[in-house]
């Protein structure tokens, strides 16, 4: 075998998942609060239900990675327009297998200082790795990017958004917004800390719309060329193009959200090799549908289903017309994010 052949030998893979926007509405506090429990406590919600379709899918990856749009901001728990979700809920997430949590969104700021400082204080009790969000600018520079390393593959995140609904980050607290030079900052510090593999989250563009806009495409060329080998993005609610390497929005996770195609989400996953020589790279990617089923619709409680596995399953819908629902979104979007044979 020549050298170079035998040095771009993969000798190992790992994969990492992401998932769209975890949201925390009214209807989802409703549904979760176990009956006659006092709703001041976080112990009183029960979201289980959210991952029990969809643990295989977590199981399955070295890493999965979501964004959480709330802040724990403490009781009285609130959903729109400014959210105040249970410590349950994350806690949740993380037993389910979710190993980082996306912070920089419009909603982190939901409940000013109280709550950003809340929630950096419970994820670090709860020892929930998370980004975006920092106490200080002594801690956003020492944590940003995010970097882990699986299997000697040394990963980095860096987790940003367009703002926070108006609200200001109060000092010395910080959210990574979308900033040039603070993000093409972040980039060099990933290099300088020799990570293999470089993903940029940015929560961007417009709500409810289908399409990426210019400015969205505009940033995604800026960050390949600054070193991202892969660009995911959250915040518009509803599926947008993917284009390998780069989705331009997840969509939701799990929500309330009844508004056109806003329950159809995207867990993405991607594939990394790693050669004889050490040499990592992307080598594949899937998105996979995902259809976030509210009460009345699969079951009882907010679930969400990989659709693909669920196609040719009416009977089992408790509503038969989520299920036209899901098919008819699945069909309409699927040019979207999967190559059509």
């Amino acid at each position: 075998m020549p050298l170079t052949a035998f040095l771009l030998t993969i000798v190992d893979t790992l994969s990492i998942l992401f998932l769209g926007d975890i949201m925390q509405h009214q209807g989802q506090l409703r549904s979760a609060l176990t009956p006659g429990a006092d709703t001041m406590l976080s112990a009183s919600y029960d979201y289980s239900s959210y991952f029990t379709h969809v643990r295989p899918l977590i199981d399955g990856a070295d890493l999965t990675v979501a964004n959480m749009e709330f802040c724990l901001g403490g009781p009285p728990y609130t959903g729109y327009p400014s959210f105040s979700a249970p410590e349950s809920l994350p806690a949740e997430a993380d037993s389910a297998g979710i190993g980082l949590f996306l912070c920089a969104n419009n909603h982190i700021c939901d409940r000013g200082r109280r709550g950003l400082v809340s929630t950096i204080d419970r994820y670090s009790t709860l020892g929930i790795p998370y980004t975006g969000i920092y106490c200080d600018s002594i801690a956003e520079a020492s944590s940003n990017p995010y970097i882990t390393e699986i299997r000697g593959v040394r990963l980095a995140f860096i987790n940003f958004t367009y703002g926070t609904n108006g609200m200001r980050v109060p000092p010395p607290l910080i959210v990574n917004m979308m900033d040039r030079k603070a993000v093409r900052a972040a980039m060099l510090r990933a290099r300088k800390a020799d990570a293999d593999i470089i993903i940029a989250l940015p929560h961007w563009g417009p709500e409810y719309v289908t399409e990426p806009s210019d400015v969205q495409r505009e940033w995604a060329d800026s960050l390949l060329a600054w070193g991202a080998d892969a660009v995911i993005g959250t915040h518009p609610h509803v599926v947008q193009n993917v284009e390998f390497p780069v989705v331009y929005s997840l969509g939701n996770f799990v929500s309330n959200m009844s508004r056109h195609d806003t329950e159809l989400g995207l867990a993405y996953r991607l594939d990394i090799a790693v050669t004889v020589s050490g040499l990592a790279f992307l080598a594949g990617e899937e998105a996979i549908p995902l259809w976030c089923s509210r009460p009345g619709g699969y079951g009882k409680e907010y679930t969400v289903l990989p659709v693909k596995e669920f196609v040719g399953r009416r009977d089992e819908f408790l509503g038969g017309w989520n299920y036209d629902r899901m098919i008819d979104t699945y069909t309409r979007l699927r040019p979207l994010f999967e190559q059509q044979k």
